[in-house]
């Protein structure tokens, strides 16, 4: 067997690298480490958004490789550069969402690179910090996502006919799936994984899954290497808000008392807010769509 690197590994690393900052030779005294965990898909694309660019000079989140949670994880590496010079991070993949709140309440990683929902930080008690709100109670408005060819689910109009659907979500997504829970879907599959809830609604094994509207002119959603396509004029307001949180770590203690207080600042002066807009996530072209659960709460 060939003990040459695989290319794509090989680029990874070195996207991931460059994304990070990390440096090779640095004596530990020089640098303190930040473990900030992400899942493998969000650390990959924000390498590639941030591309040649210093993450410090970061002022404008378009892009085709920009989204929520890579903009988050931004946000949050722009303003550790600021706020904490000499800061060498590590991110730390973890694909899954229930392992994620595991490991910052156990201190094996020092922040989360990416929101959380507020119910489930109140969960983890004393042993997690939480950030300012980035996005507000009522604020997360998402689409339901079919594929090209599911006319029976891009034709369902009306709730019952809605609630007929077979929708995939994760169980651990707690809000997401409350919220789908009181809308009264009948067929609600629970599988853990992203990747997994794509390829079902691709293949056909289920009908619609929840996502972020892109920012793309057409609304599709271009992900693991399929297209879906928004069931048009509806969307769903997930409950709570949303926040990033730092362990009771020394790491995790010093991004809460320098990080966090320059993200609520950020909040207030509506940058974060505009961040959102230009990644599509507050996406205008939707703006008018009919929020199906607005009467509806969990």
């Amino acid at each position: 067997m060939s003990s040459r690197p695989h290319p794509l590994l090989t680029r990874r690393a070195l996207l991931l690298a460059a994304a990070t900052g990390a440096t090779m030779g640095v004596d530990a005294q020089e640098s303190r480490l930040l473990r900030v965990a992400v899942p493998e898909d969000v650390a990959y694309d924000y390498a590639l958004f941030l591309g040649a660019r210093d993450v410090q000079s970061l002022r404008s989140f378009d892009g085709p490789h920009a989204r929520r949670d890579v903009i988050e994880l931004a946000l949050l590496l722009r303003e550790v550069a600021r706020a904490l010079p000499g800061t060498k991070v590590q991110l730390v993949r973890i694909d899954s969402y229930q392992r994620t709140l595991l490991e910052l309440r156990a201190g094996r990683v020092d922040v989360l690179g990416t929101t959380v929902w507020n119910s489930d930080l109140q969960g983890l008690g004393a042993s997690t910090l939480p950030s300012p709100a980035l996005i507000a109670d009522g604020d997360f408005v998402v689409g339901l996502f079919t594929a090209p060819n599911n006319t029976a689910a891009q034709q369902a109009q009306s709730l019952p006919a809605l609630q007929t659907l077979r929708v995939v979500s994760n169980s651990d997504w707690s809000a997401d799936w409350r919220t789908l829970q009181a809308l009264g879907v009948r067929s609600l599959m629970d599988v853990k994984t992203w990747r997994q809830m794509v390829l079902a609604v691709a293949r056909g094994r289920a009908d619609v899954l929840l996502a972020p509207f892109p920012a793309t002119q057409d609304l599709r959603l271009d992900a693991e290497g399929q297209q879906l396509v928004p069931l048009r004029g509806r969307a769903l307001a997930l409950v709570g808000s949303r926040h990033l949180a730092a362990a009771a770590t020394p790491a995790g203690r010093a991004v809460a008392d320098k990080v966090f207080p320059a993200l609520a600042a950020l909040v207030n002066t509506g940058a974060v807010r505009r961040a959102y807009q230009e990644c599509g996530f507050y996406n205008p072209r939707t703006s008018g769509w009919r929020v199906i659960n607005s009467q509806i709460r969990p």
